[in-house]
């Protein structure tokens, strides 16, 4: 977690460490650069002062030769004459002894300086004969460079002083200064810092500032860096979290619709498109009104943000049929919050369930029924034998009249027609199960054409076989079944459809390798309101009809798990379609050596509904 952390600010890092290393960096070079010029005016102070002392040289020589009574007096004119430079604090002569000869201030004049730093500076200068410098602060907290110079004005040594101090009337106490018995002294300057001490100053508070600068302008970008960096990770989370929300949202199973205050449609998700079958244009920014039938659960809602409302719809003029429709309402509102923004609606598709149910509840009916129509069959079958036996016995043991015989024919015909009834009621209430075979369903239907074709032309019906394709699947089932199936509805097709009409009949492989057969007519068709109870038992719309072919017909095709459907437009005619599971041959047997489990075949599921 640490490391992951550290990745993920490690750009940021770098950043600020190159930016406190060049901060560092300039701090540094700015200090070397204030040490250098510092270094730099040192040495510019003392040529300066090398150059007055020079220059006191050059004027004591120019004195002397220039003639006159110069003495001592003179020297020390010019020594206080130097001092008057602004950059100059004093000036003075000492000789090899400790004793100032001249001085800037005449007071000091005469002084022995004490054992020490300073005479031995004024000893050493005089032994190498090169200037000495030293940086003193004085107790004012000022700082001047004092310069040490051996002071020699003449460019040789003073030989015969006396000729020359006759030559050039040099004072005697002058000469007295550069005898050969005295013939070294040392004159000392101390020299102002204070304009360098300034200007040292001054580029000490640039540096500062410029530090400041830069560090005021490297944490501006290192501060603007986080702020893009924490903008760019929130940008980032946001766009995740959007993305792993429309995925959840759009990867919902149920339909999710929300709804603003002025009850129009905000979003949806692609599940609510497909529940409702309208497209993105029919749905989005549209009242709810035109959507669905919520416009006042949704007020409810909105005006009681606690409030839940559950409840289901009913739309039966969709693109899909007839919808049931699970609906629940819930406020959309902020957390911590009492107001509702608006109203996140839930759909859930219930139709196939509420069909499932539909169905559950049919067969229950029909179990019930077949349940108690085997009881009550099979409690008349027996009277309606003893019925027919005395029937037959009256019939050979009275002697009869022509019209008595012919009521005990009529009575054995009833008899006779009401246990075929009993026949089929118990063939519905007790299939037996199928005897299943591989037979090709084409033969099937091929046969039962044969075997009705002189009933439909005696009823002026034309039985017509449509192009059959050469590669429809073997089936396994049981022949006589499937042969009661095709004979039911084909005795039906041809009593529906009227005198010179046609009965069609084709056979066809489905997309997914199933057989499909599919029957025909062109007959006054079946109302709408008894397409319901087509399969239902005792449901017939002829005046002879049991009410239970085709309800035996959709229990055959139940038990071989395949599907029958009905399409019917009234007076354009009826079309029956029955699809069987094709037969598929069992995969061949794993054997790499190992043990397996044996291998059977699974016979397909049942087929789900046809279009």
């Amino acid at each position: 977690m640490i490391i992951k952390t550290l990745r993920k600010f490690l750009p940021a890092l770098t950043i600020v460490l190159l930016a406190f290393t060049l901060l560092v960096i300039v701090i540094l070079f700015t200090l070397r650069n204030i040490s250098s010029q510092y270094e730099r005016m040192e040495e510019f102070t003392r040529q300066q002062g090398v150059a007055v002392i020079r220059t006191l040289e050059a004027g004591t020589r120019t004195g002397f030769l220039e003639g006159g009574d110069w003495g001592i007096e003179n020297l020390q004119m010019l020594i206080e004459q130097s001092a008057k430079d602004p950059d100059v604090s004093w000036a003075g002569l000492i000789n090899i002894e400790g004793i100032i000869v001249a001085h800037s201030d005449p007071d000091k004049i005469g002084i022995r300086v004490m054992p020490g730093k300073e005479l031995d500076i004024i000893r050493t200068v005089l032994r190498t004969g090169e200037p000495l410098s030293e940086t003193r602060t004085l107790p004012d907290g000022r700082t001047i460079i004092e310069i040490w110079k051996p002071f020699r004005p003449f460019a040789d040594q003073i030989a015969e002083s006396e000729i020359i101090a006759r030559q050039t009337r040099i004072g005697k106490d002058l000469l007295d200064v550069f005898s050969k018995e005295h013939d070294q002294s040392v004159i000392f300057l101390g020299l102002k810092m204070d304009r360098f001490e300034e200007i040292r100053h001054r580029d000490i508070m640039y540096a500062i500032l410029m530090g400041a600068v830069i560090f005021i302008i490297g944490s501006a970008a290192v501060y603007f860096i986080f702020v893009v960096q924490n903008s760019l990770l929130v940008r980032r989370t946001l766009d995740e979290m959007r993305t792993y929300t429309r995925n959840v949202v759009e990867s919902m199973a149920n339909g999710l619709i929300t709804v603003d205050q002025s009850l129009r449609v905000a979003s949806h998700n692609p599940t609510a498109l497909e529940i409702l079958g309208k497209s993105s244009q029919e749905v989005s920014g549209r009242p709810i009104a035109d959507v669905l039938p919520l416009e006042a659960e949704i007020r409810q809602v909105l005006s009681d943000p606690g409030a839940i409302v559950e409840k289901e719809v009913q739309i039966p003029d969709s693109d899909r049929g007839p919808l049931s429709l699970g609906i629940s309402v819930s406020p959309l509102k902020e957390p911590d919050s009492r107001v509702a923004r608006g109203a996140v609606v839930i759909v859930r598709d219930l139709t196939e369930i509420r069909e499932l149910e539909k169905k559950v509840r049919v067969n229950e009916k029909f179990a019930a029924l077949g349940r108690l129509s085997a009881g009550v069959a099979h409690e008349i079958r027996n009277p309606l034998n003893s019925i027919r036996g005395f029937i037959q016995y009256f019939q050979k043991k009275l002697p009869l009249e022509e019209e008595d015989y012919g009521y005990t024919e009529l009575m054995l015909t009833e008899v006779d027609r009401l246990s075929r009834v009993i026949s089929k009621l118990l063939a519905y209430s007790k299939p037996r199960e199928p005897r299943l075979g591989l037979r090709s369903v084409t033969e099937v239907v091929d046969h039962c054409m044969r075997v009705l074709e002189r009933e439909a032309g005696e009823s002026g019906i034309k039985l017509m076989k449509r192009s059959t394709g050469d590669d429809m699947p073997l089936v396994m089932m049981d022949t006589d079944q499937i042969t009661q199936v095709f004979l039911n509805i084909l005795i039906n097709a041809i009593e529906s459809a009227p005198g010179g009409k046609e009965v069609f009949v084709e056979c066809r492989q489905t997309d997914d390798g199933n057989a499909r057969v599919t029957v025909e007519d062109t007959g006054e068709g079946i109302p709408r309101e008894n397409m319901d109870k087509l399969f239902d038992p005792f449901f017939s719309t002829k005046k002879k009809g049991t009410g239970l072919g085709l309800a035996i017909v959709k229990s055959i095709i139940e038990g071989h798990r395949g599907d029958i459907q009905v399409e019917s437009e009234p007076g354009k005619g009826t079309r029956f379609i029955i699809t069987l599971n094709a037969y598929r041959e069992p995969p061949e047997p794993y054997t790499d050596g190992s043990e397996t489990d044996s291998q059977h075949w699974i016979p397909p599921t049942r087929i789900g509904s046809v279009t």
